[in-house]
């Protein structure tokens, strides 16, 4: 396969309040790669990705973005309605009608939860519900922020091997985490 850079930055700064976050971060990332942005808390992983994805503009340093499909993201927050059902959040999610959503809802436990309100599923069972806009997903480029957080260790198993998946296909991932995972990733430790 012909793999074409996607992502570009060449010396990515930023400052908060007159305070350096980061400074001077250069990567690229090709077609079918996953970079793990790796850092202490507060080293402004969240913020690179939201560099990244256009939300926040850098303070010096350059970024070139080459993707041509929409990008699967999902934050730190699950970005879900916690008053609603978690059918009602499929529906909003526009993923009613997905044919390959009852395989994931089987794979995730989450079929019996469907009538259920969102607030009185665990942090786990809503976390797993977020996913489901990755697991599918139809885009080049996933963006993840600290997607393990909540999962109990069988989950995570099925999302690396979903995210290990997807790079086969040749889509690319960006993705921050504490918890040991087993993809294959190029590491960018923010200091």
């Amino acid at each position: 396969m012909n793999n074409q850079t996607i992502i570009e930055a060449n010396n990515l700064s930023f400052k908060i309040n007159g305070n350096k976050l980061f400074h001077n971060l250069s990567f690229s990332l090709n077609d079918g790669e996953a970079l793990h942005i790796s850092g202490e808390n507060g080293s402004g992983k969240s913020t690179l990705i939201r560099i990244i994805l256009g939300i926040t503009k850098q303070t010096k340093g350059n970024l070139e973005n080459h993707f041509s499909k929409d990008i699967a993201y999902l934050g730190h927050k699950n970005a879900i309605k916690d008053y609603l059902t978690l059918e009602d959040n499929l529906l909003l999610m526009g993923l009613q009608d997905h044919k390959g959503l009852k395989k994931f809802l089987e794979i995730l436990n989450l079929n019996k939860y469907r009538d259920v309100v969102v607030a009185n599923l665990s942090f786990g069972q809503q976390k797993k519900l977020a996913l489901l806009r990755i697991f599918l997903n139809n885009s080049d480029l996933i963006v993840l922020d600290e997607p393990f957080v909540g999962l109990d260790t069988e989950t995570q198993k099925i999302l690396s091997q979903f995210l290990n998946n997807e790079l086969d296909k040749n889509k690319s991932i960006i993705y921050t985490s504490h918890i040991p995972c087993e993809i294959e990733s190029k590491i960018l430790e923010i200091r």
